[in-house]
């Protein structure tokens, strides 16, 4: 099951924080305790470790602001899951 990379919450601010910079790629294979991504609020910058080790699947791209707690990307176990969780993410939503 792939693990969720978060956009973390720093200190007692609630702004959205900028996502600077992916440290790993698209379907690259990372360690935990990897640095996954920089963030950055308006007085600091701060390193994001994996908290798994597998395959990285970006969901927001380096340079947009985003809420603490969204999710940013995620960690698949296996190639497979990967594919799985990048057609999942590319098939159009449903309507209801």
């Amino acid at each position: 099951m792939a693990v969720q990379i978060l956009m973390p919450k720093l200190g007692m601010s609630i702004a959205p924080l900028t996502l600077i910079e992916w440290k790993a790629k698209e379907g690259e294979q990372i360690e935990q305790g990897n640095i996954v991504l920089v963030v950055e609020t308006e007085k600091i910058r701060y390193d994001v470790e994996a908290e798994a080790s597998g395959f990285v699947h970006i969901l927001v791209e380096e340079g947009q602001e985003v809420p603490i707690g969204t999710v940013v990307g995620l960690i698949a176990e296996t190639k497979e899951e990967l594919e799985a969780l990048r057609k999942e993410t590319l098939a159009p939503k449903e309507k209801l």
